[in-house]
């Protein structure tokens, strides 16, 4: 019975990781649209350092959802990581959206 919980976490967690992984393709999209183009020097390296920090982000995301699917490891072995993952998302979330409304009162 604990195989199946475990295989279950697992599976939730990969479904959580590969929305965000989805999730993160469309922040990158709308920052790279005109509508957020930079105007200022401060918003250009604003803008840059959240597109690394989403790709950086992306990259870490998708070597968890492999890892995740060759189930080497048990749930417990992975949950500091996505818990941060998932944190670190979040934020880069809140910073583009706080970005783009920044954008808007130029």
């Amino acid at each position: 019975m604990k195989s199946v919980e475990n295989s279950f976490e697992k599976s939730k967690l990969v479904l959580r990781l590969e929305r965000n992984q989805r999730e993160m393709g469309q922040l990158k999209t709308k920052l790279s649209s005109y509508i957020c183009e930079p105007r200022t020097y401060n918003l250009f390296e604003r803008s840059e350092t959240l597109k690394k920090g989403l790709e950086h982000l992306s990259n870490s995301n998708r070597e968890m959802i492999e890892n995740l699917k060759e189930r080497k490891k048990s749930v417990e072995d992975y949950m500091d990581n996505v818990k941060q993952q998932l944190s670190e998302f979040q934020e880069l979330q809140q910073g583009v959206h706080d970005y783009v409304q920044g954008i808007r009162s130029y």
